[in-house]
């Protein structure tokens, strides 16, 4: 029975990103000079591992992450994990819609009262699902072992909030530019629960050394076959955001 690493990573940053901007699925911007930076700054002071293949939504900043990153990997394209789309909120801050009755319906309706051409939050649960069972059943199917997904920070919340353990409130997985999580996946808790382990954060530093789950180590069988029905499974540090608004969220993203 194989193990499977697969590494959620945020893109880095762009322009809409600095200014407080809803910058969702329909919104293509590239990263800026500061998200370019940034991500060869994690590159010289950490490590990120390394992969068999990486997969990138259709959106400029989840490719340019990925060719900063993952340079000479091998890429594959992710359908259906692009940002959520925010309709005619697209581009704009929080601060511009202040007071508006759209804006306030979405606010106090934890964002299922969807802005006018935007998706339902509904839509964008099961759009995203579906991309990403679909990048699973690919490593499976063609033996990759390990592997990583580029994301934008709303999608990464939702996948680490659906099928990620232990169980965390959205605004907890939260991760800065260039940063993110590793899932561990078996085929069999995979096939009869659809749940990953949340093991490490990523990038790492230099000087630590490797956590020893390697392919098909005897060690992670070891792992999976002694796992309790609970999937309880290493701490990951919470820090609660008592401010959590749609606003908010985005500016995470």
């Amino acid at each position: 029975m194989r193990t499977y690493r697969l590494f959620l990573i945020r893109h880095g940053l762009t322009r809409g990103n600095l200014e407080g901007r809803y910058t969702g699925r329909r919104n293509d911007l590239p990263l800026c000079e500061e998200g370019v930076e940034g991500l060869n700054r994690l590159l010289a002071d950490f490590e990120y591992p390394d992969v068999k293949k990486v997969y990138v939504p259709n959106q400029r900043r989840c490719t340019q992450t990925a060719e900063i990153l993952f340079p000479n990997r091998l890429t594959a394209p992710a359908p259906g994990l692009e940002e959520y789309d925010f309709g005619v909120f697209e581009g704009r801050t929080p601060e511009e819609l202040s007071g508006t009755e759209m804006f306030v319906r979405w606010c106090q309706s934890g964002m299922r009262a969807a802005p006018d051409g935007a998706e339902s939050i509904t839509a964008f649960a099961e759009r995203t699902s579906a991309g990403f069972e679909a990048v699973v059943n690919d490593m499976m199917e063609n033996g990759i072992t390990t592997a990583a997904l580029i994301l934008p920070g709303g999608v990464l919340m939702n996948l680490l909030t659906v099928y990620g353990y232990p169980q965390r409130d959205p605004m907890l997985w939260t991760a800065t530019e260039g940063t993110g999580y590793t899932a561990l996946l078996n085929t069999q808790l995979w096939q009869r629960d659809r749940v990953f382990e949340v093991y490490s954060r990523i990038p790492m530093e230099k000087e630590e050394p490797d956590p020893g789950f390697g392919e098909d180590a005897e060690d992670d069988e070891e792992f999976f076959r002694s796992m309790p029905k609970n999937y309880f499974t290493l701490e990951v540090e919470e820090k609660p955001d008592n401010t959590a608004t749609p606003e908010s969220m985005e500016k995470k993203r």
